[in-house]
């Protein structure tokens, strides 16, 4: 138990600087390779999909952060909103990050993206915590005990 409690508690880290190696590269050379191989009509899904990856990627470092909150006891209004400030402000020093990033850039649409991402699993977490039949609800509430 103890490592899977040391490995819940190093997660977010782990996650943060994969978002940070992630959007520090960009090839347009790979993209433009891609588009010679590859359907338009699918190269545009995986696009669309990229683009969605900004609801999920910020959303699941605010869950990680609030596996590693919950490592010391249990869910609060103070752990949660702490936890939506990290979340988000990471989602902000991502994108200055990648202004200074050639072929990438700062983006106020992807701010909204990350935020929508965040507040989103914010709600499920908060409600499925509450619940008291829920798998998710459970697991949370062992982390915390």
């Amino acid at each position: 138990m103890f490592i899977i409690r040391l490995l819940l508690l190093v997660l977010p880290f782990v996650y943060m600087a994969l978002i940070w190696i992630q959007t520090s590269n960009f090839d347009p050379e790979s993209v433009y390779m891609l588009s010679t191989k590859i359907d338009m009509r699918f190269l545009l899904l995986i696009g669309a999909g990229l683009e969605l990856a900004h609801l999920f990627e910020f959303g699941l470092l605010y869950l990680f952060i609030i596996f590693g909150f919950l490592l010391f006891g249990k869910l609060t209004t103070t752990k949660e909103i702490i936890a939506i400030i990290l979340a988000g402000g990471y989602g902000v020093l991502d994108e200055i990050h990648q202004y200074f990033v050639p072929f990438r850039s700062f983006s106020y649409l992807d701010l909204l993206k990350n935020a929508t991402g965040v507040l989103a699993l914010w709600y499920l977490t908060r409600r499925k915590y509450m619940q008291e039949n829920s798998k998710l609800g459970a697991f949370l509430k062992k982390l915390s005990n």
